[in-house]
Formats: C-alpha cells, sequence, structure tokens
C-alpha cells in the first residue's frame, strides 16, 4: 500500500509538471498572474516527485530533512499574490511584492539553522510556530475576503452573469478550497505532530495529493481554464466582457407560486408554448431596436411580437427574473456596451450615448449603467483602455 501512494505522488507530480508547462504557454497575457501560478505548481510537483522517489529508494533521512525545511511558509504568501493579480492586474512586476517572502525566508532559516536561538541562547521554536499561525490566519483572511467581496459575491437582478463569471468563481472556489484544506492538515500537523528540535511537514502528504490532483485534473481537463479562462480572467474582470445567454433570465419554472385563479388558468394555456415565447422574445431583442424607444412600453412589445398583453405580464411576472422595466435597463445597457466597443465615445459625449440607447436623462443612464456592469461609465472606459494596454 505504502508503495502504491509512493508512485501516485510521482504521477501525480508528472501530472503538475505538465499543468506548469501548459500555465507557461499561456502566460503571454499576464504573467504576474500565471507565474504566481506556475510556481505554486511547479513547487508542488517538485515536492511530490522528490517525496515519491525517496520513498521508493528507502532514503528516510532524506524525506526527514526535505519535509523539516519548512519551505511551506512561502504557500502563504503566493495564494495571496496569485489571487491578488487575478482580481486587481498590474501592467508590471511589482517589487514590493518580495517583501511578502522576508518573514517566511526568515522562519526558514531559524528552523533549519537555529542562529537567532544559538545567538540569544534560547529555544524560538513557539515563536516561530506563532509568527507561523499569524501569517497563515492573516493570508487566509485576506485571501478569503478578497475572494467574497470581489468574485463570490451575488450577483444582483440586474447584473449580466457571463460564462466567464461563472468560471471564475468555480476555479476560485475550487482553489481556495484546497488550500484551506492544505492548512487545516498543516496546523494539525503542526499542534499535535511535533517532535522538539524542528518543525516538520512529514505526515498526511497524501492528503496534499489528492487536494492537488483535483486542481491539475481541472486544468488538464478543461482546456478554456487556459486558453480563454486564466490568461484572460483579468482582463475580464477589469474590462468586463459581456456575452448574456438570456438578457431576461427565463425560467421554465415559475419563479414564484402562481395562487392567482386567473393566472393558474393563464398558466395551463401557456405551458406548452413557453420556450417558443422566450425565443421570440429574445430574437425581438436580437434584430430590432424598439427598446431604444424612451417610451417603449410593454403593451408596444406585445404588439410587435403579436402577443396579448396579459400573456407577457404574465411571462415578466413568474418566468423571468427581472421586471419589464429593468429588462428595458439590461437591454439599452448591452446596446450602450456594443456602440462602445464599436467606438461611439471616440466622437460622442455620454449624454449622446444615453440619449441613443433610449435614456431621456444622462442620469438615468449612469444610475443604470452601474446597476447592470458594477461599473460607472468612465471607470468602465478607463478599464477598456487599460486592457488595451496590457
Amino acid at each position: 500500500m505504502k508503495t502504491l501512494i509512493d508512485l501516485t505522488f510521482i504521477l501525480n507530480g508528472t501530472l503538475g509538471i505538465i499543468c506548469t508547462i501548459l500555465v507557461l504557454i499561456s502566460i503571454k497575457s499576464n504573467r504576474n498572474v500565471n507565474i504566481y501560478l506556475a510556481i505554486m505548481i511547479f513547487g508542488t510537483s517538485i515536492r511530490f516527485i522528490s517525496r515519491g522517489f525517496l520513498a521508493l529508494t528507502d532514503q528516510a533521512e532524506r524525506i526527514l530533512y526535505f519535509s523539516q525545511s519548512m519551505y511551506f511558509v512561502f504557500g502563504f504568501a503566493l495564494p495571496c499574490l496569485y489571487f491578488k493579480h487575478l482580481i486587481f492586474p498590474q501592467l508590471r512586476f511589482e517589487y514590493k511584492s518580495l517583501l511578502h517572502f522576508i518573514l517566511p525566508t526568515i522562519l526558514m532559516i531559524e528552523n533549519n539553522f537555529h542562529l537567532l536561538g544559538n545567538f540569544l541562547d534560547a529555544e524560538l521554536k513557539g515563536v516561530i510556530i506563532f509568527l507561523f499561525v499569524v501569517q497563515a490566519i492573516y493570508y487566509f483572511s485576506v485571501v478569503f475576503f478578497m475572494l467574497r467581496n470581489n468574485i463570490w459575491k451575488k450577483t444582483s437582478q440586474l447584473e449580466m452573469e457571463t460564462e466567464q463569471t461563472v468560471l471564475m468563481k468555480r476555479w476560485t472556489l475550487v482553489l481556495f478550497s484546497t488550500f484551506t484544506l492544505l492548512l487545516i492538515r498543516l496546523f494539525i500537523v503542526i499542534f499535535f505532530m511535533q517532535n522538539d528540535e524542528f518543525i516538520s511537514d512529514n505526515y498526511f502528504v497524501w492528503i496534499n495529493s489528492a487536494a492537488w490532483f483535483v486542481v491539475f485534473l481541472m486544468i488538464l481537463t478543461s482546456p478554456t481554464i487556459l486558453s480563454g479562462y486564466i490568461t484572460e480572467i483579468s482582463k475580464a474582470s477589469k474590462a468586463v466582457e459581456f456575452q448574456p445567454k438570456q438578457i431576461s433570465n427565463w425560467r421554465i419554472k415559475p419563479t414564484t407560486k402562481i395562487s392567482n385563479a386567473q393566472d393558474l388558468q393563464l398558466s395551463n394555456k401557456m405551458n406548452l408554448r413557453l420556450e417558443e415565447y422566450f425565443l421570440r422574445i429574445d430574437e425581438v431583442i436580437e434584430k430590432k431596436n424598439y427598446f431604444l424607444n424612451p417610451g417603449f412600453t410593454i403593451e408596444e412589445l406585445a404588439t410587435k411580437l403579436e402577443i396579448p398583453k396579459s400573456h407577457l405580464n404574465f411571462l415578466f411576472k413568474y418566468h423571468s427574473e427581472t421586471s419589464f422595466s429593468d429588462f428595458k435597463k439590461v437591454v439599452r445597457i448591452k446596446k450602450a456596451l456594443e456602440l462602445i466597443e464599436d467606438g461611439y465615445l471616440k466622437t460622442n459625449t455620454f449624454e449622446s450615448l444615453a440619449l441613443k440607447v433610449g435614456f431621456t436623462t444622462y442620469n438615468t443612464f449612469y444610475t443604470s449603467f452601474k446597476e447592470v456592469t458594477g461599473l460607472a461609465p468612465q471607470k468602465f472606459i478607463d478599464s477598456q483602455i487599460n486592457l488595451v494596454i496590457a
């Protein structure tokens, strides 16, 4: 059984090396983000391969020496820097990021060579563990709140959740869950399974291997993570790429319970045609510009679609997560985004854009734009400029 586990370390490490190569290949888009990710994966992979090889060749002393090196303290700053640059991309490497590695370096050297302890003639293992724990909790908290506030936040009713957004949430959740599991394992090892001389990581390494295997597998089986996600995700977080499948957020199952007798009767009548109605409405949105008329009403939409107004009201009441008024906002902002992408603002003002897409004032346009995209109009333009520079 032990031999089998050691073989899996080598195989898993090999998968990690392949993932490292894939990340490095995709490094062009965001060098900081991918380098941090590549370092984490490469370091982890080398550890698994070395551990498996040393165990298979019965080099127990080398394993012990390797595990007490405490290099894993660098594993707190790296995920934090990775997620930070994923959410807030930088154009150049920030040398101040190296400050994050000063304390881990000191802790690692002291744990291995006891230089300060010998100089002071004192046992500093307790101090090392204390600083280790404080550092771990600090970085864990920073990463958690950073992800919660910027990626995992619940999308508002008006926000258009794109495939990129969904993928970002899934990827960061998998990676953060992996780090959380590894941190729990490490705390158990540090507090309950240590000798008196040094801090070692030589227990339950298979948990690390299993957790990272999930990450490696996600990268290898989901090409979009590298080709369309990790390489583009920082750009997407700044320059919101909107590719909504259905602006209206249609739902076959009623969003609220239908208790009104008249609505129940209408529901029975419309059930078999719901998807047809959804497609007709979405087709009108794509091909026509009815909503660019400031006074466009649901009655007029019903007439254009040749659908009874009562049916249309029913659809927005029970089968859409967006009210008709909010629906108009999203359609208009989507059109505004298309015009911005086509260079409309190079020769026109925001006020002109607001009127062109159906808003009667710039203030209502500004409020709606921020509700839908999460960014004020000018900030959105600035993010586009940064994207082009990057």
